[in-house]
């Protein structure tokens, strides 16, 4: 039964991080001063004596000599940005402990140093206060809210990073500068950004030299409809940024768009490639869930790709850990797959091909 229910969790994550919430918009209190080069979902202005955060929609005020020493999080993504600054050990609670693939924040949980805070249906107050965190980073979830506002009540402060709304790769890699500044690791934060950063454009300055651009479908059918990603969202960027031909560039939506099996078929069915087809382990698999996978070229060529490589026994999945903040690695997996020969040494790292 877990299985089961991770399973499908995985499957809607991976729908939700190919297309980004189209329901959601961005955050329009960000300051016109802003510094940030990507991200355009937060922002951070000292003003006097306070540090003023806005987030996801939501204003926190820190005093400016502010340091993170202890917090709770809510959902993965959060954990690789405290990783990447090697501030992992003031994680003292998470949500939904079977969904993190890191292995030290497993082991956390193990050993009882990470308390198991609550999940999807909601979190425990009384597990929060007792480990008083100076912050609970989370996202917007409405289950959450009666709990963060009592929380809020009792002096504790919460903000909402909410990343995978970011529409291109390097926005995501951008709020390492959010958590530098909290944890006081300003110089890491901006080194290892500008460092992923300057790998992203040297690999998309590669592809542009190229005349061939091969053709992409990404998605799959989730009950009766296809959730592709439209053309302005974050996926088709990485693939307009690798080269490809994405068969849905010309739309403008920056979120999933609904289609029909017939609709998606009837554009895509001789594409090259087919990148992003969830988390299934064989092509056999893939083809039980509809039978009408086969009449794509991509699968009667064997060119399906998968976003899985790094998963655990429970199917966590480190594309939704690590994967937020390298977006170069990311790049490079679907560069390696429409052009091998412009990085011949290199190795899939979140990316594997379905057989």
């Amino acid at each position: 039964m877990t299985n089961t229910i991770n399973f499908k969790y995985k499957f809607l994550a991976l729908i939700i991080a190919f297309t980004f919430f189209s329901c959601k918009k961005s955050n329009n209190h960000i300051s016109e001063n802003q510094k940030n080069e990507y991200a355009k979902n937060y922002s951070i202005q000292d003003k006097n004596d306070q540090i003023e955060i806005y987030s996801a929609g939501e204003k926190v005020l820190l005093p400016v000599n502010f340091k993170l020493t202890k917090c709770v999080i809510t959902h993965t993504s959060a954990s690789a940005y405290i990783q990447a600054l090697g501030k992992l050990h003031t994680i003292a609670g998470v949500c939904s402990p079977h969904y993190f693939y890191n292995t030290e924040i497993n082991a956390g949980i193990v050993n009882r140093k990470i308390q198991d805070i609550g999940n999807d249906a909601g979190l425990n107050f009384e597990k929060i206060m007792a480990i008083r965190p100076d912050i609970i980073f989370t996202t917007h979830n409405h289950s959450y809210e009666k709990v963060l506002n009592q929380l809020k009540k009792q002096g504790i402060k919460v903000i909402y990073i909410e990343e995978y709304l970011e529409l291109h790769p390097l926005g995501k890699t951008e709020y390492l500068k959010l958590f530098g500044r909290l944890y006081s690791e300003s110089a890491k934060a901006d080194s290892l950004y500008n460092k992923i950063k300057n790998n992203y454009i040297t690999l998309k300055n590669k592809v542009e030299i190229q005349d061939k651009k091969a053709s992409v479908l990404t998605g799959m059918m989730y009950g009766d409809t296809w959730y592709m990603a439209g053309g302005k969202s974050f996926i088709a960027e990485l693939f307009k940024d690798a080269g490809a031909d994405y068969i849905w560039k010309d739309n403008s939506d920056s979120g999933s768009i609904p289609l029909s099996f017939e609709e998606v078929f009837s554009k895509a069915k001789n594409a090259d490639y087919w990148i992003g087809a969830s988390n299934y382990s064989t092509k056999k698999e893939m083809l039980a869930s509809n039978s009408n996978y086969e009449w794509f070229d991509a699968y009667k060529n064997n060119q399906i790709y998968i976003f899985n490589k790094r998963e655990n026994k429970l199917k966590a999945n480190d594309y939704y850990e690590s994967g937020t903040i390298y977006a170069d690695r990311i790049l490079a997996d679907i560069i390696k797959i429409l052009h091998p020969q412009l990085i011949p040494e290199y190795q899939f790292e979140y990316i594997k091909k379905l057989e």
